[in-house]
């Protein structure tokens, strides 16, 4: 009997070479990212194919070798700030049941600090135990949502997950001594796609300090911390969003969460998986552009191409 050995290696410009019956083969280096595709009355695409795309990474042409939907389950980290008012606990209560059976998904209450409210669970009594601990809890100010999202990328990767992040705030953070470029940074190493809804109250200048027993000179480095803090929050909750492939929602008020929760899950449940091969000279980090030859057609992706896709947290874990 006659046996056919195949032998692989990895080579220095990172593709894999295959040894098959004496002739070597190098195989292209392939990465996925995924990408919602919607038409001009924001209904789901359920057709999309390879030739309604252009993607480039560093300004090169990206061969797509195949695309399909999604099928990878999800790991949610839903982070609420919303001041203790429980104004966002029937949106999140549809959002959960709408990913169930699909996801693994983990609650965080930011009152003022990040406090777990369930580890990261499929159970339907877990989550909806926890959805219920979502009401009104007291009112409180200074929430750190900085910290929160900085600590949500490290818990949201596992292997064999898609990671994603959810913030639902109202406004009235604390300041933080966080930098927005940092969190991005570890934002962007997770993987993991930022969503946030935020009322417009959120966009609100706090009035200037005004206190009595101090001067004038301490109340302006109050005030241009508060300022540099809301710049660095808004880097991430803007620029950290969109780059992931996801957006920052302004709603009017809490009650009109669960519209904004919806399209949020529609796009969860109704992505592709887009695979490429990635040619030699594209680094890690460059800028991915996706466009769409088809007409009437919007498709969103993340900013960034990762080379070499993180298997574990950013920290390592």
């Amino acid at each position: 009997m006659a046996w056919r050995r195949t032998l692989l290696a990895v080579t220095a410009a990172g593709g894999i070479v295959a040894a098959q019956g004496g002739l070597l083969v190098l195989e292209p280096i392939t990465r996925t990212f995924y990408l919602s595709a919607r038409d001009e009355r924001g209904g789901f695409i359920p057709d999309l194919q390879p030739a309604d795309l252009v993607v480039k990474a560093g300004g090169k042409l990206l061969e797509i070798v195949r695309i399909e939907p999604s099928k990878e389950r999800l790991r949610v980290a839903i982070i609420v700030s919303d001041a203790g008012t429980g104004g966002f606990q029937q949106g999140i209560a549809s959002f959960v049941q709408r990913l169930m059976g699909r996801a693994e998904i983990g609650v965080v209450s930011v009152l003022p600090q990040p406090q777990v409210v369930t580890n990261f669970s499929d159970d339907a009594a877990v989550l909806n135990a926890a959805v219920r601990r979502l009401g009104v809890r007291g009112r409180q100010d200074g929430a750190q949502v900085m910290e929160a999202i900085l600590e949500a990328t490290t818990g949201v990767v596992t292997e064999g997950r898609r990671p994603v992040i959810l913030v639902l705030r109202v406004g009235v953070e604390g300041t933080t001594p966080l930098d927005g470029g940092h969190v991005r940074d570890r934002l962007r190493l997770s993987g993991a796609v930022l969503y946030v809804i935020s009322t417009a109250s959120a966009a609100r200048q706090p009035p200037p300090s005004a206190r009595t027993g101090i001067s004038a000179e301490q109340a302006q480095l109050h005030d241009d911390e508060i300022a540099a803090s809301r710049r660095n929050l808004a880097e991430v909750l803007n620029d950290g969003a969109r780059e992931s492939g996801g957006h920052h929602d302004e709603i009017v008020a809490t009650t009109s969460v669960s519209p904004a929760l919806e399209r949020i899950a529609g796009d969860l449940l109704n992505q592709y998986a887009v695979t490429c091969a990635v040619p030699q000279g594209v680094k890690a980090n460059d800028r991915l552009s996706v466009t769409t030859t088809r007409k009437g057609v919007n498709v969103r992706a993340p900013a960034r191409l990762e080379v070499n896709p993180p298997r574990s947290s950013p920290d390592g874990k």
